[in-house]
Formats: structure tokens, C-alpha cells, sequence
């Protein structure tokens, strides 16, 4: 840290960067203009920087270079990564519902995203929201909120593989006799919550989970959308290891 650090203020706009190892750092074009255009920034006003990797700093506006905005660097800190890790996997919900799910997920600190393929699935994972326009809805939640590590994508496929990932796996299913918080385990490295498409995972899926080791559980007696599903079984398994409330 330079001798100048010294906490932003809460309106400070924060921004991503391809590297924050150097003096001087680039803004992206699409960032640069939405520095210099919508947030009016001016010359040697202040922003926090993050990488996206766990360096976090704060920079302040030198320039503008073509398409790109020059950030002299003030600061940099590293942010050690949380644990244990969070993934979700997630049979993507209709219209805007997938789009809303990443944003939340986002906020609330998951690390990971699984696209997975559903029996009931009404939508194909490649579909559109997946791939490049997912990355985008993600980083630009994690600027709002200002997250030091993106989301992590962990690509897309069945339902085994999601509970074949690595670590604890545990299948949301609404019929399930015991809850969600009793079945997470006391310690893990990291941790899977697996969320179905609209009507659920058929029992037949249900039956493969478990017979790969995945714990079954839901979220209580009421019926949730897939995208209300995720995010709550997420806030319930970040706040089981305190990284939530």
C-alpha cells in the first residue's frame, strides 16, 4: 500500500481490470465509456479497481488513451479467497429468470456456476444467457456489488456431472423429508447445491444423486421458481458456514 491509502467513499464507482500488478492500468472501451459518459468522471477523480482474481485497489482517472481510460494505481491489496467454496448448479430457468438468478447469486458471494442439463428442462444450456452474455450479466453484478473474485462458470452438463464436481453435493427437491441446513456437512472444502428446472428433478434423478452421493433436502414446504430456489438455497448454505448475515 502507498502512504496516501485511505478508505473511498461509499459513491466510489469500482471497475474491472485485466491485471492490477502495474503503475498505470487500462479500462475497457465499454467501461471507459461508461466512466467518462454516464459517471462524468474527470481528471484525477478517484475509482476502486479489482482484477477479479482477489487484488482489490484504488486507482485514480490520468487520462484517456484511444478507446481506453488510464487509471494511475494508488493502492493494491490482496483479499484471500472465502471458504469453504460455493457452487451452484442450476438448470436454467425461462425468459429472465436465468439472468436474475446469476445477478443474485452474485451478490451474495457464490463462487461458482454450473449450467446443467434437466430431464424437465424447458430450455437447452446453450442457449442464449450462457457462455459470453452470461460472463457479462456476472461481471457486471460483481462491479455493483463490489466483489474482489468473478463467479467462477464451471461449464455446462448433466446432472451427474454436477454431483461428480468435487466436494459436498446436495439435491434440492421439495418432496424431501429433511431440510436443508440439517444435511449440510459440519466441514467441507466446498460445497454443491444442485437446483432443477421448473416441476423438479424426476425421481429417477433424485435416485442417480443419491446413488452418487449427493444428500437430498428441500427448502420447506412451499413451492419455489428454480431462480428463488437457487438463491435461497445459497443464502441457506453461506449463512451455515458464515460467509452470510
Amino acid at each position: 500500500m502507498t502512504p496516501d491509502a485511505r478508505p473511498a467513499a461509499p459513491s466510489t464507482p469500482r471497475f474491472f481490470v485485466e491485471r492490477l500488478d502495474a503503475p498505470q492500468v487500462l479500462l475497457l472501451p465499454a467501461d471507459t465509456r461508461h466512466a467518462m459518459r454516464s459517471l462524468r468522471l474527470a481528471m484525477d477523480d478517484e475509482l476502486l479497481l479489482g482484477d477479479g482474481k482477489g487484488r482489490v485497489g484504488r486507482g485514480r482517472l490520468a487520462g484517456v488513451r484511444g478507446d481506453r481510460a488510464v487509471i494511475d494505481v494508488l493502492e493494491t491489496a490482496a483479499v484471500p479467497r472465502p471458504t469453504p467454496a460455493v457452487s451452484v448448479a442450476l438448470a436454467p430457468p425461462a425468459n429472465e429468470g436465468y439472468r436474475w438468478a446469476v445477478q443474485k447469486l452474485v451478490e451474495l458471494g457464490v463462487d461458482e456456476l454450473f449450467v446443467m442439463r434437466a430431464e424437465r428442462s424447458t430450455r437447452r444450456v446453450d442457449d442464449e444467457g450462457v457462455g459470453a452474455k452470461l460472463q457479462l450479466v456476472a461481471r457486471e453484478a460483481a462491479m455493483q456489488c463490489r466483489r474482489a473474485y468473478h463467479l467462477e462458470l464451471a461449464g455446462t452438463g448433466s446432472l451427474s456431472n454436477a454431483v461428480g464436481g468435487g466436494g459436498a453435493a446436495v439435491v434440492l427437491d421439495e418432496h424431501a423429508p429433511v431440510r436443508l441446513r440439517d444435511v449440510l456437512p459440519d466441514a467441507t472444502d466446498a460445497i454443491r447445491v444442485l437446483v432443477g428446472p421448473e416441476g423438479g428433478f424426476t425421481d429417477a434423478e433424485v435416485c442417480r444423486a443419491r446413488e452418487g452421493g449427493a444428500a437430498v433436502a428441500s427448502l420447506g414446504p412451499t413451492t419455489l421458481r428454480a431462480e428463488t430456489a437457487a438463491v435461497a438455497g445459497a443464502a441457506v448454505v453461506l449463512h451455515r458456514y458464515g460467509r452470510l448475515g
